[in-house]
């Protein structure tokens, strides 16, 4: 996540979107049902944001899961799932939020403004 943030802020450079880390409590099945808490990120531009909220690690075949929603006035809205490591692929893929299914791709600097352009008015 740390590395995430870094390629995140080395995208959002003088765009006026700021990026903070906030810690997520994630419970591991794998290892004895410890909880632990690692970093999310979240992009805020005026009175909104976008959470990059990790959901699980080591599950249904990919490395780690991250969650991504719009918030806005006490609304959160779901905009895609960011899959790290899935099978053979060694970067980090994403799909639309609820919808299993529906192709995505590769996360990439274009997919990414793709995600964040509903922060911006």
């Amino acid at each position: 996540m740390s590395q995430l943030q870094e390629t995140m802020e080395a995208w959002l450079d003088g765009t006026g979107i700021r990026a903070e880390s906030f810690p997520v409590s994630l419970l591991e099945f794998l290892i004895d049902s410890r909880a632990f808490s690692v970093p999310g990120i979240q992009l805020h531009y005026e009175n909104r944001r976008v959470s990059f909220t990790p959901a699980f690690l080591y599950g249904q075949g990919v490395t780690g899961c991250v969650d991504v929603s719009l918030c806005t006035e006490g609304s959160v809205n779901p905009l895609c799932r960011l899959f790290m490591r899935t099978g053979e692929n060694r970067d980090w893929t994403w799909r639309p939020a609820g919808n299993s299914t529906s192709p995505g791709g590769a996360f990439s600097e274009d997919a990414f403004f793709g995600m964040v352009e509903s922060l911006l008015p």
